[in-house]
């Protein structure tokens, strides 16, 4: 279990380092706040052919998960993919709340970000919006038109909203897009040995995107941007053996029914 504090900037530090005496503590309190304690894995990435695309940095006891502050509720984890056929999926976990997509911290309220998406080295050009409720750190709503609750899909992003607190991790989610495909997915929570963690899992189609994908980038944040998780991966193509025997049986199966009708 971490201890959290939210701490949004070092003032107390650069404060302390002002005064001789006291150099030496502020230099032994970054010491102290700069080891980690990774969270545990859920045992749903072991099973259904999920490969690891990022492993957390994880989170000090006085709750620094970088480049802000949080503990465990604002660690942002891992990251999965699996690909089957034309099928891409990708799957989230973090201590922070995914189920609803927000949570209370003191007496303000956090929000999830979208998954950031780019294909072939484009950069973050695409999202998978959850479907939740999304607004920014200064509490405006974030989303297409007016709203702040878009249809879940994925998405071709024209506009991001980044008016998060740590600028460097951006992006956070789409304020203006187009609708490309549905998904489908999954969420829910475990408790684990250093406390709760959530999962969501979306999958879709990468013939919604119109073209080859060879690579792709994934990235994701909170309101607040104090932690960011991010990964990627060449997509695995299609094994060579497997085409020649299905483009072999396909030739069988037409011969076949030339046969009959022949007959």
């Amino acid at each position: 279990m971490h201890i959290s504090f939210f701490l949004p900037e070092l003032d107390v530090f650069k404060s302390l380092s002002k005064s001789k005496g006291l150099k030496f503590l502020c230099f032994a309190s970054i010491m102290f706040i700069s080891l980690p304690s990774n969270a545990g894995l859920m045992g749903m990435w072991s099973a259904n052919g999920w490969s690891q695309l990022d492993a957390e940095d994880g989170a000090t006891e006085s709750g620094f998960v970088g480049p802000g502050w949080g503990g465990q509720a604002f660690d942002a984890e891992y990251l999965f993919y699996k690909k089957e056929g034309s099928i891409l999926s990708i799957g989230l976990q973090t201590g922070f709340d995914l189920s609803d997509g927000h949570q209370w911290y003191g007496r303000k309220e956090y929000f999830a970000g979208d998954l950031s998406l780019g294909f072939n080295g484009g950069g973050y050009q695409y999202a998978i919006d959850f479907g939740l409720v999304t607004k920014d750190i200064q509490q405006d709503n974030v989303g297409l038109g007016n709203g702040n609750q878009d249809t879940a899909g994925l998405y071709a992003v024209s506009q991001w909203n980044n008016d998060i607190s740590y600028g460097q991790s951006s992006p956070f989610a789409m304020d203006e897009g187009s609708f490309l495909s549905a998904i489908t997915g999954t969420s829910g929570s475990a408790n684990l040995s250093d406390g709760k963690s959530y999962y969501r899992t979306v999958s879709f189609d990468l013939n919604s995107l119109g073209f080859d994908v060879a690579s792709f980038d994934a990235h994701w944040t909170m309101s607040c941007g104090n932690d960011v998780v991010e990964g990627s991966a060449n997509v695995p193509e299609p094994n060579p053996s497997w085409l020649l025997i299905g483009g072999l049986l396909a030739l069988i199966g037409s011969r076949g029914i030339k046969t009959t009708f022949n007959s």
